[in-house]
């Protein structure tokens, strides 16, 4: 997690119009900002939020830390690089899974993610929040997190959202290309 506070002017006061503020410690000021690109990204924690991998968990199944055989992302490519959290997309079809079946689709690619992180604990944590990314990094761990594409999955339930969030789902699309009950797509 990248955070960057620049100080741009002492604080003044009303009461004291030219007190100058001492400078906080762990400061980064334009002057001593990195401004090489591959060392900032190198010394950050990147998180990527959005890769369609769950398909290929379930469809193909593939497992993350298998060579990528035509996929776009795998654990040796995220290591290489610099690649540290990542949402993996659960998205269903909803052509491919109309109505009630949306949900059934979304607890498979749910799954499969988790089932990756049970065969891989050496390598993958699942995070569910910003402290559980920092936790897996001081590990070595790649973070593992996911997001909904699309609030065709929660299929109108207010309970399917509350469960997909206990299953470890942290943020959903209302809509994807798709306009459901509740919300329309451009």
């Amino acid at each position: 997690l990248l955070a960057t506070t620049w100080m741009l002017a002492p604080l003044r006061t009303p009461q004291n119009p030219t007190a100058k503020q001492a400078p906080r410690k762990n400061m980064i000021t334009p002057q001593h900002a990195e401004t090489d690109p591959a060392k900032v990204h190198q010394s950050a924690i990147v998180i990527d939020t959005h890769a369609d991998t769950p398909q290929r968990f379930v469809d193909e199944n593939w497992n993350f830390t298998d060579p990528l055989n035509g996929g776009m992302l795998n654990y040796d490519s995220a290591k290489k690089g610099n690649l540290d959290a990542q949402f993996f997309s659960i998205w269903v079809d909803p052509d491919q899974y109309p109505g009630n079946r949306a949900a059934f689709r979304t607890l498979e690619l749910i799954d499969g993610t988790l089932e990756q992180v049970r065969k891989h604990p050496d390598k993958l944590q699942l995070c569910v929040s910003a402290d559980d990314i920092l936790a897996a990094h001081r590990q070595g761990k790649f973070a593992v997190l996911m997001g909904i594409e699309g609030g065709h999955s929660i299929e109108n339930s207010l309970a399917l959202l509350r469960d997909y969030y206990r299953l470890g789902v942290r943020y959903m699309t209302l809509t994807w290309s798709n306009t459901n009950d509740w919300a329309d797509s451009s």
